[in-house]
């Protein structure tokens, strides 16, 4: 008689384990399907997010031009940082142009060209927004001439002066450093003074020379 009920509770106990374990498996199963549903709704929100924030830099760009010259040491250190904190104003630049001049030192190297340039900036940012908006603006220039420091506003003065006083009226142009990281509102604060102060330049920073 022990022997029988002995062998009816173990029977019990292996279909109670048996059976906590199937919920179990199925509680498993439900909970991956649940969180992989959810994450891939996340992720398409992230993306959709995303693709209007993109559409809105893109076609938020004001209409100012940005010049600036570098050196080969200062493109994979100071630049990229420059070139990023342009790339978050909250008001874009309709473009970027990085003028360089035809020394022997810009010459012998390879590696100064844009998408060495791009991968020095994925360093400092990776998000596709960034890649998205320096792909649309930033543009190198190679210079016949070699102007010096000066090369980050010469170049790019000789030639919006032969364009028709109108053009060259209407287009705003922002001389950069290319070991600065501006505020985000930089272009947006320049623009707003240099509309209420017409045919003048504006500054944010400068020396007082001496007669």
């Amino acid at each position: 008689m022990k022997l029988i009920k002995y062998f009816i509770f173990a029977s019990c106990r292996r279909l109670l384990l048996r059976i906590r374990r199937w919920y179990s498996i199925r509680r498993l199963v439900t909970t991956s399907i649940a969180v992989f549903i959810f994450s891939t709704f996340l992720l398409l929100f992230y993306y959709s997010i995303l693709v209007i924030l993109l559409n809105f830099c893109c076609s938020s760009s004001a209409n100012i031009i940005i010049s600036l010259t570098s050196t080969p040491k200062r493109f994979p250190c100071e630049l990229p940082f420059t070139i990023h904190s342009l790339l978050t104003q909250t008001k874009l630049p309709k473009q970027i142009r990085l003028y360089l001049s035809p020394t022997s030192s810009f010459v012998n190297q390879t590696n100064l060209t844009l998408s060495r340039l791009k991968l020095h900036i994925k360093k400092v940012d990776p998000s596709i927004v960034i890649a998205k908006l320096f792909d649309k603006l930033v543009r190198i220039q190679l210079e016949n001439e070699d102007y010096g420091p000066a090369t980050k506003f010469l170049p790019i003065l000789k030639e919006f002066h032969l364009l028709p006083t109108n053009e060259l009226k209407s287009q705003a142009i922002m001389i950069c450093d290319d070991d600065h990281y501006y505020h985000p509102h930089t272009i947006d604060v320049l623009l707003k003074y240099s509309n209420k102060y017409k045919n003048s330049i504006v500054g944010l920073r400068g020396w007082r020379s001496k007669n």
